[in-house]
């Protein structure tokens, strides 16, 4: 089967350091054919480092290639709704990152594009194909701790604006609700749907405590599922300290992951720890829009999934706002 032509929109941190070595690992899959970027700096090195392939300022003189079958779009939040868009009329598949918008209308009206256009769509939301959340899911159901009641997952760290990511222009002035709490936290609010099932309602809280890195950087968000109560705390000023872990609490037992780890423990029992390989799920996440193209396979990070995650850090804003509990 022939390789996807591929054009990246957009050439910064994301397409270099995440997408960009899945794709070298995939050239039986993907063809780079084209990239763009608003700066031509960045297009063309980026396109020196792909193999030396044309690049555009404009992204609709590369929609107009017709050596572009599939488009890659890494670009500001605000710039989704209206490039995915774009994409779609000029006849190519899309993979977007997430967020799926920058506001809850834009969502909206992106959950109709799949009845629209007769093409493959896709968020990239790595998360969902975390081989690590994969199992995690597989040890829940096998009900390795019996009855999952509760889950907390507590991500604190420290970004300053030396940080790469605080530097980009569109992350300090952006122009959606949140900030980077949005544009990071959103990846654990899709994981942790994916393995205890929709946000029911919930209470949340947040603050700036570093507004050099945009409007918020500490998010607290307590939420009920059909099977679980949770607490997810993302700070991003954690001066001092840092940490990556989600404890699951059942009935017969507890599950905490770290990173890739995955550690059982059952009262008067030994540990068990379980390391599992994991890039970040985007391997996996390139893998199914190429067979979701290719083979009609069914997609994983589908628009309605995307919409639903914005939908509740959204909502959980509201109740920052007020200060009461929301439904999702």
């Amino acid at each position: 089967m022939k390789p996807i032509k591929l054009g990246i929109i957009g050439c910064g941190i994301a397409a270099r350091e995440l997408h960009l070595p899945a794709l070298q690992k995939l050239k039986d899959k993907f063809e780079i054919t084209a990239v763009c970027n608003h700066t031509e700096e960045k297009a063309k090195s980026y396109a020196a480092l792909v193999g030396g392939v044309p690049y555009d300022l404009n992204y609709f003189e590369l929609l107009k290639r017709k050596e572009v079958e599939a488009v890659l779009i890494i670009l500001p939040i605000e710039l989704n709704f209206r490039v995915t868009e774009d994409s779609l009329d000029m006849g190519k598949h899309v993979l977007v990152e997430k967020p799926l918008a920058a506001n809850l209308a834009q969502a909206q009206k992106m959950l109709n594009f799949p009845n629209r256009y007769h093409l493959k769509m896709m968020v990239a939301e790595n998360f969902r194909y975390r081989p690590t959340f994969e199992r995690v899911r597989q040890w829940l159901a096998s009900e390795i701790i019996g009855s999952a009641y509760a889950v907390i997952w507590n991500v604190f760290g420290y970004i300053d604006a030396d940080n790469k990511y605080a530097q980009t222009k569109w992350r300090l002035q952006h122009q959606y609700r949140g900030g980077m709490v949005t544009d990071g936290g959103i990846h654990y609010i899709a994981a942790l749907s994916d393995l205890f099932g929709e946000f029911s309602s919930g209470a949340a809280f947040a603050k700036g405590i570093n507004r050099a890195i945009g409007e918020f950087d500490t998010f607290c968000l307590q939420f009920r599922t059909p099977s679980i109560n949770g607490i997810f705390n993302y700070f991003l000023s954690a001066n001092g300290y840092a940490e990556n872990r989600m404890v699951i609490l059942g009935n017969k037992g507890s599950i905490i992951v770290e990173s890739n780890k995955i550690n059982l423990k059952k009262k008067g029992e030994p540990d068990q720890e379980e390391t599992v390989e994991d890039d970040g799920g985007y391997f996996r996440q390139l893998e199914n829009f190429y067979e979701a193209i290719r083979f009609n396979k069914p997609i994983i990070s589908t628009f309605k999934k995307a919409y639903s995650d914005l939908h509740i850090i959204l909502k959980a804003f509201e109740s920052v706002d007020t200060g009461n509990m929301v439904a999702f």
